[in-house]
C-alpha cells in the first residue's frame, strides 16, 4: 500500500504535464497577465509554444519561435531584462556601430538577431554546430526576413571535423567540442557527434571581409581553440569580444592569446555595470567584455 501511495503523486504529477501541454489559449492568456509581472518562481512554468515578439526599443523588435524552454520563455516574460541583461545591452550597443559581427555559437540566434535588428547594413556571420538547433535559428532567421552568412558548423582552431559531445534532449544550450566540459555531469549519457570545425582566420578570408569589428564566442570552454584559429584577424583588427570565460584555465589561456593587443577586460556578472579588472579570470556569470579602449569609452565604462 505504501508503495502505491508513492507512485499516485508522481502519475497525478505527470497526469498534469500532460494536461497542461494540450491546454489552448496559453500564450494569450499569457499575454493578458505578463504586464502584471509575475515572478521568476511562478513564470518560468508558464511556458508554451507560438512565435513571440522581442523589444528592443519603441521602433526596434525581432520574433523567435518559442519552443517551451528557457531563454525563450525569459525573453517573453521579461524581454531583454531577463536573459544576460548587461550583455545582451552591451551587444546592442556594440552592434549599432558595427560593420563586420560575428556571433560564435549562435544556439537558436538571439544575439544574432539583436544584431541584424539593431544594424541592418552589417555583415554577420553565424555558426552553430549541432543539427536541430541550427534549423532553430534558421528558422528564427526566417520569421524576420533576415539574411545573414549562417553556418552548421563549430569554430576551432583548424577547418576540418571534430567530434562534439551532445546531449539525448530536444534542445540543449550547452554543448562543447571539449569532453572535459561534461566532468560534473558524465551522469547524463553523451553522444559523439562529428561536427564540421573551421577555424574564423580562413572564413574571413573567404568572404574578403577587410575587417572584423565585433565577435561574440560562447563555446564552452572551446574559446581558447577558435581564438587560435582566429590570430590572425585578431592581431590585425582587435576586434571588440564578447566571450565566455567559465572557469580559471580558460581564462590564462585566452589571455596568453590575446595579451599584449591592447584589450581591456570588464567582468560581466548581468546585474550592475561591466566591472574593469587587470586580469581574466573565471567570469562572475559567464562573460567579459574584451576590448580597446576607445571601445570603452564609447560606452562610457571608463
Amino acid at each position: 500500500m505504501a508503495r502505491k501511495l508513492e507512485i499516485r503523486p508522481i502519475m497525478l504529477k505527470r497526469s498534469l504535464k500532460r494536461l497542461y501541454q494540450v491546454l489552448p489559449f496559453k500564450q494569450q492568456v499569457f499575454s493578458m497577465i505578463k504586464p502584471l509581472r509575475p515572478p521568476e518562481r511562478i513564470y518560468r512554468h508558464l511556458h508554451f509554444k507560438g512565435v513571440i515578439r522581442v523589444k528592443i526599443s519603441d521602433t526596434e523588435s525581432f520574433r523567435m519561435r518559442h519552443h517551451g524552454y528557457l531563454i525563450e520563455n525569459e525573453l517573453f516574460w521579461r524581454g531583454l531584462e531577463g536573459w544576460e541583461r548587461i550583455s545582451a545591452g552591451l551587444w546592442t550597443a556594440l552592434s549599432r556601430d558595427a560593420r563586420t559581427i560575428i556571433d560564435v555559437g549562435a544556439n537558436t540566434g538571439v544575439y544574432t538577431l539583436l544584431a541584424r535588428s539593431v544594424n541592418p547594413t552589417a555583415e554577420i556571420l553565424a555558426l552553430e554546430p549541432i543539427e536541430r538547433v541550427y534549423r532553430k535559428f534558421e528558422d528564427n532567421l526566417s520569421l524576420n526576413g533576415h539574411s545573414v552568412q549562417a553556418l552548421h558548423a563549430a569554430a576551432s582552431d583548424r577547418d576540418g571535423t571534430m567530434t562534439i559531445y551532445d546531449m539525448p534532449l530536444e534542445h540543449v544550450l550547452s554543448v562543447s567540442l571539449n569532453r572535459s566540459f561534461y566532468e560534473a555531469h558524465l551522469q547524463q549519457e553523451l553522444i559523439e557527434v562529428p561536427v564540421t570545425v573551421r577555424s574564423l582566420d580562413s572564413l574571413i578570408q573567404e568572404l574578403g571581409w577587410p575587417c572584423v569589428d565585433l565577435v561574440k564566442i560562447d563555446t564552452e570552454t572551446h574559446e581558447p581553440e577558435v581564438l587560435e584559429g582566429f590570430r590572425n584577424v585578431l592581431q590585425r583588427d582587435r576586434p571588440t569580444l564578447l566571450i565566455e570565460i567559465l572557469n580559471d584555465d580558460v581564462a590564462q589561456r585566452v589571455e596568453a592569446i590575446i595579451g599584449g593587443l591592447g584589450y581591456l577586460y570588464f567582468n560581466i556578472d548581468e546585474v550592475s555595470a561591466p566591472k574593469a579588472v587587470e586580469r581574466l579570470t573565471r567570469s562572475a556569470h559567464y562573460n567579459f567584455l574584451v576590448c580597446q579602449p576607445a571601445v570603452a569609452q564609447r560606452l562610457g565604462l571608463r
